[in-house]
């Protein structure tokens, strides 16, 4: 496999570009949105329990992890924006509640007495009321996380969409995907969602067209599998699990003893039923906060290792989108597209897709953001570590790209020495190995956030506010999918579906430079596809 090309600026043709800092800047704004969707409450035994539940934890703002404010760097203006977003916080899926239930049973068929944090367990019985309606999809809170991100979006980037104006998101087809999307819209355009807002539905599996340009791209993939963290994760869950299982036992006399794998869904409890009831769950109250990161650590391997960087073929999933994507911020934005009648439609300059975790986890994986992650150790938890599942794959989770307009000046005399200092990292500030001149210019830069908070790709973040030349990220994307070779033949896809296909590998290659057009995600730019469907916020 070819290797995945580090991108440098040509320095026979560069110039020292220096950001501009107040000249150019305008007054912060004070955003009235609060920064926090839900209230985060302490536990009787943990200060933050919410927010150490990796994939169950409902949706926080990440902590400022690279030292760097998601604000408008100085001197740029956000031209167009994608965010790619988890569905919101939701009721459990089948399994999920029949270990619920499971639990319950065993619980009523013992006779014992429980102290402690563990007082309630005698009483307890899952929170749902009528599972085989809630069962799987979203909740009153995933609801109102969905609303208040339209709310926050249209508020954030006011220029990027004018009222009156229709508007189309795009979901995978699943239902809690597309509620999400709905209810986003409801929250973006108010009275108007259900005669402006449409959501487009990419169903991944809905003709053989559709492989490598879906929102779900694994569903036709032979070769896919979710490794949930393989032996890492096995012999975390052997090393932590114990130990707090005893500890739990210590507190219930009588014939009634745990099970590691009883504890094991404790925290997802914990996550799930607070949400469910929007009143903190007593299941928050039994761990300690060592004993949650621990938890949120078994997390990080599952997706680490699961369907993330630590696996190979599965953190390549949605390169092929990525690069579309990219293709379409890379022509900026007031684009029209192609409806289903053959009309024109305006693609938003606020573009919204929603997936499920596993969608998000791949795409986190393709942008490169956690490239310079050390692999993960199962035996004990790294000092530091970068992949907290909770920060960017939490009930409605994010990942956003912005495409920055940035007012820079010129260095009178550029040296090649002088390009990697164009920006001092963290800072707006200019700096430069010669003095720079009165002349300005505008040059055009991507910036990824995950949950709000800014993540650098390594290799590139040495524009405004640790962003990267949006020129060099789609040669970086381009250059990690032709480095991931033809995942057709990867995937091992049948012969019909490949002769039915006729491509579709996410590539374009013109003169042997991979292009930022073809399959992927041509759903933003046509409508009329057969797997592709429509429904009314």
């Amino acid at each position: 496999m070819a290797a995945v090309p580090s991108f440098k600026m040509n320095l026979a043709s560069a110039t020292v570009l220096l950001v501009l800092g107040n000249s150019f800047s305008a007054a912060t704004p004070v955003y009235l949105a609060p920064e926090q969707d839900i209230f985060l409450p302490a536990s009787d035994s943990a200060s933050e329990p919410l927010k150490w539940l990796g994939a169950n934890s409902p949706w926080f703002a990440g902590p400022n992890y690279n030292d760097e404010s998601n604000d408008v760097p100085d001197g740029c203006t956000v031209e167009q924006v994608a965010y790619v977003v988890r569905h919101g916080s939701r009721y459990p899926d089948t399994g999920a509640y029949a270990e619920w239930t499971a639990l319950q049973a065993k619980i009523q068929a013992a006779n014992f007495t429980a102290t402690g944090s563990m007082a309630f367990l005698k009483d307890w019985k899952p929170v749902l009321t009528n599972p085989s309606l809630q069962i799987a999809q979203e909740s009153p809170t995933g609801y109102k996380e969905a609303y208040d991100l339209g709310y926050k979006l249209r508020t954030r980037y006011p220029k990027l969409y004018s009222y009156g104006a229709p508007f189309v998101s795009w979901a995978n087809l699943y239902p809690r995907v597309v509620q999400t999307a709905q209810n986003f819209v409801r929250g973006f355009l108010g009275p108007s969602a259900s005669t402006l807002g449409q959501v487009i539905t990419v169903n991944s599996t809905g003709s053989p067209q559709a492989l490598f340009d879906s929102l779900s791209p694994s569903d036709m993939c032979p070769n896919f599998k979710d490794g949930n963290g393989g032996t890492a994760a096995t012999n975390w869950s052997s090393i932590y699990l114990p130990p707090i299982t005893a500890r739990l036992n210590a507190l219930i006399t009588g014939n009634l003893t745990l099970a590691t794998t009883d504890v094991s869904i404790f925290p997802y409890l914990c996550g799930f039923e607070s949400q469910i009831t929007g009143t903190l769950s007593p299941w928050c109250s039994v761990f300690t906060d060592e004993e949650l990161r621990q938890y949120e650590y078994a997390q990080d391997l599952r997706y680490y290792y699961g369907i993330g960087d630590g696996v190979d073929l599965a953190s390549k999933m949605m390169l092929p989108f990525l690069n579309s994507l990219m293709g379409v911020i890379a022509d900026g934005p007031g684009q029209n597209g192609t409806a289903k009648n053959g009309s024109s439609f305006a693609i938003p300059n606020i573009l919204t897709t929603f997936v499920n975790d596993g969608q998000l986890t791949e795409l986190v994986a393709a942008t490169g953001v956690m490239s310079d992650q050390s692999p993960l150790d199962g035996t004990k938890i790294p000092e530091t570590w970068k992949y907290i599942a909770s920060h960017f794959v939490s009930m409605r989770g994010t990942v956003a790209f912005e495409r920055l307009s940035c007012k820079v000046a010129v260095a009178a005399n550029a040296t090649d020495n002088g390009i990697a200092k164009r920006y001092v990292a963290g800072e707006n500030k200019a700096t430069a190995t010669s003095s720079p001149s009165d002349q300005t210019t505008t040059q055009t830069f991507l910036r990824i956030l995950l949950n709000d908070a800014v993540y650098p790709v390594p290799t590139c973040q040495d524009g405004p506010g640790k962003s990267c030349l949006l020129s060099d990220y789609v040669k970086y994307v381009g250059g990690k999918l032709t480095a991931a070779g033809d995942l057709r033949t990867r995937c091992n896809v049948s012969a019909a579906v490949l002769a039915a296909n006729g491509g579709g590998n996410g590539t374009s290659v013109v003169n042997g430079t991979v292009g930022a057009s073809g399959k992927g995600a041509s759903f933003y730019k046509t409508l009329g596809e057969s797997w592709l469907g429509s429904v009314v916020p």
